[in-house]
């Protein structure tokens, strides 16, 4: 397929204890697609709700274990730049105003979360968080299918894999997250957004801005403009209120050639079973109960593994 495509690859400190095991699938996927890959380690100081629950490594160990893996994997090593000149012209072309945050209040990044879209002209965007799991058939790429889909419909501003191992009647379990089952494309279609992993459209998605700022009160903006401090929700809320006003829609294949999983859960026993758990997903072998979750239940692992 001759539509170029670049993964952006996000990592941070808290990753420094299952790096080395998730980057070598997630590589693998890349690979197969034909993408141009970067890892991009986030520098700044952890914040938030993710800076005070999750286990953060020293930056010099994180990066020792990235250039380890870079010596036996294919991709760019890049961290992440705070420059105030940087942060602000960016920040005005995603919000039309010149904002100094660079983060949300629960410390996943905003600025980094928009830069990857300046500092490509690929035509496609693939973001992936370094804690993701996929299955994938090994004849199959959910990327090179996504491309496909998006070429065919314009309507369809970002693609996924489906959340979860498929269910015996196709349905998601998504809790309260509304979604339409497209049939005949084979399709499920949200106007929520993920941060978390997405192929997307570059030129759809720059044609959603400016994104309005939204904030965790009314005194935040207020903040922002005298300190430059405020508080602001996470990137990807900005972004699906953009899509909901829009007549674009975030797109999950259908097909069970591939799934995803996100490990919510960080205890030492996920570390402990996280390598048997990729094993058994490049296996395509998992516990019942995980169909139709997108969230790693790892009651239901430890059981299955054991």
């Amino acid at each position: 397929m001759e539509n170029s495509s670049q993964a952006f690859l996000f990592t941070a400190r808290s990753d420094a204890k299952f790096i080395e095991n998730t980057l070598p699938p997630l590589i693998k996927i890349l690979e197969k697609a034909a993408c141009k890959i970067s890892l991009i380690l986030d520098t700044r100081d952890p914040s938030g709700v993710l800076g005070s629950t999750l286990a953060q490594s020293r930056l010099h160990d994180i990066k020792s274990k990235i250039e380890n893996l870079q010596s036996k994997l294919n991709f760019e090593f890049l961290t992440t730049s705070y420059d105030s000149k940087s942060v602000r012209s960016k920040n005005r072309l995603q919000f039309n105003y010149p904002y100094r945050e660079t983060h949300c209040f629960r410390g996943y990044p905003i600025y980094g979360s928009f830069k990857q879209f300046i500092d490509t002209d690929s035509q496609y965007i693939l973001h992936l968080d370094c804690d993701m799991i996929f299955y994938e058939e090994p004849a199959f790429s959910w990327v090179q299918e996504g491309i496909r889909v998006m070429e065919e419909n314009e309507d369809i501003l970002c693609v996924l894999p489906r959340g979860g191992p498929p269910t015996k009647d196709g349905s998601l379990h998504q809790g309260s997250t509304p979604y339409k089952v497209d049939e005949k494309r084979g399709l499920y279609l949200f106007k929520n957004f993920t941060s978390r992993h997405y192929l997307i459209h570059r030129e759809r998605f720059l044609s959603l801005l400016p994104l309005k700022p939204l904030w965790l009160s009314w005194r935040e903006p207020i903040k922002s403009r005298l300190f430059g401090n405020g508080k602001m929700l996470c990137w990807e809320a900005m972004v699906e209120r953009a899509i909901e006003k829009s007549g674009m829609w975030r797109a999950d294949l259908m097909t069970d050639k591939a799934w995803s999983l996100h490990p919510g859960d960080r205890s030492e026993q996920f570390y402990q079973l996280l390598p048997q758990i990729i094993d058994s997903v490049n296996r395509n072998e998992f516990p019942e109960e995980q169909r139709g979750h997108f969230d790693l239940r790892l009651s239901n692992w430890k059981h299955f593994l054991n």
